[in-house]
């Protein structure tokens, strides 16, 4: 009989534990994140048994408009990961960290933001308020298949060559890698109103300024520049299609597609996981302007649910990777970024990642302050689908640059009064 009545309380103390478990769920911008917010949530909860996290990714083209109707329709995740690009729009919606981080890691709101870079704190939010934590920190470069240009002849900045192209020698570069290694196309461009800002920063143009007022059309070669960058699709030297219907941008370089691909430091990551950091290298974005890499970076926040027990399990959650010394440091190891907290030093264990961060600091290093400036408000957030869409109906002429700086006009007038 004791030992009948000793098994049904050891069942019920197991049942109790099973059901008194928190689950949350946390939504992510692509899949590759997805993959390494699952391993770090796996270490979470061997300390943290009581918690399950359900990671959930997203295509990063449609993130935006899909988060939208979440939080619209009141049903937001318990926690979430968004990039520079969304997380002004999104602010409304998450929770104020400041005080948990004051109580947890023994920082003022204001000491935290401090303690990362610059082109970081500007989107972490204004005095006290603390809208998310960083995950990344991260900077645009131009990626290349060093087989290809080893094969076309073409030395790369800064390996071979110290000085970036111009951008009239980088489009003659783009055609003859192309032609030499027989491709489809010489370069990927993800479809991102992101990578746009990054190609037009390098030509001194704001579509923004700092307070959210239209400013493009103040530039007498803000059209040739927009020209410019649809005429890569249209003569055939960047496939229309992921633009057009948001083919795989790493896929198409990874496949031998392009030679190259206009996208970022994270591309570290995607490389180790696609078995390919032998075979390509970061490089030097084009002078056009001026030469840099646009900076941002990834986040992560706890949106308002309602549900307190679970807002505290969230971020319980959040407060742990904001800690340096415990998930942060988990985090970047697998996911090789860069770290957004200044002199914080990661060993990644891998000498090539080191080498590439090199490349990356100095393009980042180069980037004036208003390239993130004018992209830390509501108003450039909420043009960047419009800007996509427009430059997709450029690439299939059924619309002219005019036409686009007066619509992006517009839509900036509209969504800065609301």
């Amino acid at each position: 009989m004791k030992k009948g009545l000793m098994l049904i309380v050891m069942l019920f103390l197991l049942f109790a534990e099973y059901v008194s478990a928190v689950e949350l769920t946390m939504y992510v911008t692509d899949e590759s994140k997805g993959r390494v917010f699952r391993e770090v949530v796996k270490v979470y909860q061997q300390e943290h048994p009581d918690v399950e996290i359900e990671v959930v990714a997203f295509p990063y083209a449609n993130y935006m408009q899909k988060m939208s109707l979440v939080f619209l329709g009141g049903n937001p995740p318990d926690l979430l990961e968004t990039t520079a690009t969304y997380l002004p729009q999104m602010a409304p919606y998450l929770r104020d960290l400041g005080p948990d981080i004051e109580k947890n890691l023994g920082l003022s709101p204001q000491e935290y933001k401090d303690s990362t870079y610059d082109v970081v704190k500007v989107y972490l939010g204004e005095g006290e308020v603390v809208h998310a934590v960083p995950t990344a920190f991260t900077t645009y470069s131009l990626w290349v298949n060093k087989s290809m240009f080893e094969k076309a002849g073409i030395e790369y900045p800064p390996y071979g060559r110290e000085e970036p192209w111009t951008w009239e020698e980088f489009k003659e570069i783009l055609k003859k890698v192309k032609e030499v290694n027989q491709i489809p196309y010489a370069m990927s461009i993800e479809y991102s109103a992101d990578k746009f800002f990054s190609y037009l920063a390098l030509w001194n143009i704001k579509i923004v300024d700092e307070e959210g007022n239209f400013v493009m059309d103040q530039y007498e070669h803000a059209e040739k520049a927009i020209d410019e960058y649809v005429n890569l699709f249209k003569e055939g030297l960047v496939p229309p299609a992921e633009w057009l219907s948001g083919q795989s941008h790493t896929n198409d370089f990874f496949g031998g597609i392009t030679a190259a691909d206009w996208a970022g430091s994270w591309m570290a990551r995607e490389s180790f996981n696609a078995g390919k950091q032998n075979e390509v290298s970061p490089a030097y974005l084009p002078l056009i302007g001026d030469w840099f890499g646009v900076s941002g970076g990834g986040f992560l926040a706890t949106p308002k649910t309602g549900d307190v027990e679970k807002e505290k399990a969230a971020t319980e959650f959040v407060m742990w990777m904001a800690n340096k010394d415990e998930g942060y440091t988990e985090y970047l190891k697998r996911s090789r970024d860069l770290s957004a907290y200044k002199g914080h030093i990661i060993d990644y264990g891998e000498p090539l990642l080191q080498e590439w961060a090199e490349v990356h600091l100095v393009l980042a290093e180069r980037a004036p302050a208003w390239t993130t400036e004018v992209r830390a408000n509501a108003v450039w957030s909420r043009l960047t689908d419009t800007i996509r869409k427009d430059i997709s109906l450029g690439i299939t002429g059924q619309m002219t640059a005019e036409e686009m700086i007066e619509h992006w006009k517009t839509e900036a007038e509209r969504v800065k009064v609301q």
